[in-house]
């Protein structure tokens, strides 16, 4: 009985993330994958439905991480935290700073293919989707401050998704665009102290 090469699959991914990076998904030719990774087309279809699928395993890290961020904002309720613990979530620390370079630079290589590279693929607006659930999140916590009399109650969830969206194009543009991890270190830094919540939001400071 004949051995599996198990080399084929991390060559494929490999690959398939190199020239959809080059060429983007719509022009990237399955047969130049298979050619690069030196597999055939038939080793490809044995493991794959085709391109999109291909695609699809490229970016299945980063997808996984930038949901699992979601689903751990989810996991706090608003309402059941105190009026200072509710304040301090909007204090953009160096901490919550690095913590956001940190997962930036974990997944910077899905993240470039996955915002310059998957038009014409399912997840081509995955990216406008995942910064409207993060802002319906972060509405959630604004909203409660509002409720208590905490925030400028004039500023609107569309308001805020703006700030939201533009708040993490400053931060992954380093990455998209290849800096390198020490300057894209260094600009999250310098980003983190652009946003100040607490002053554009008209948080009320709690002793």
């Amino acid at each position: 009985m004949a051995l599996r090469d198990t080399t084929i699959d991390p060559r494929l991914i490999e690959s398939a993330r190199k020239i959809f990076r080059q060429k983007g998904f719509m022009a990237a030719q399955l047969s130049e994958i298979c050619k690069d990774a030196k597999v055939t087309t038939g080793a490809v279809y044995k493991r794959y439905k085709g391109k999109e699928e291909l695609f699809e395993a490229v970016v299945k890290d980063t997808i996984d991480t930038m949901n699992n961020i979601l689903v751990t904002s989810q996991e706090t309720d608003p309402s059941k935290l105190s009026d200072k613990e509710l304040v301090d979530t909007w204090t953009n620390s160096e901490e919550n700073t690095m913590l956001w370079c940190k997962r930036l630079l974990e997944m910077r290589d899905g993240l470039e293919i996955l915002l310059n590279c998957s038009e014409g693929t399912k997840y081509s607006r995955f990216h406008d989707e995942w910064l409207e659930r993060m802002s319906d999140i972060d509405y959630a916590f604004l909203k409660e401050l509002q409720d208590r009399g905490l925030a400028d109650k004039s500023v609107s969830r569309l308001e805020l998704h703006v700030m939201v969206s533009a708040m993490w194009q400053l931060y992954s543009e380093p990455v998209v665009h290849g800096m390198s991890d020490k300057d894209v270190k260094h600009h999250c830094k310098i980003a983190g102290k652009l946003f100040n919540w607490k002053e554009a939001l008209s948080i009320k400071a709690i002793k």
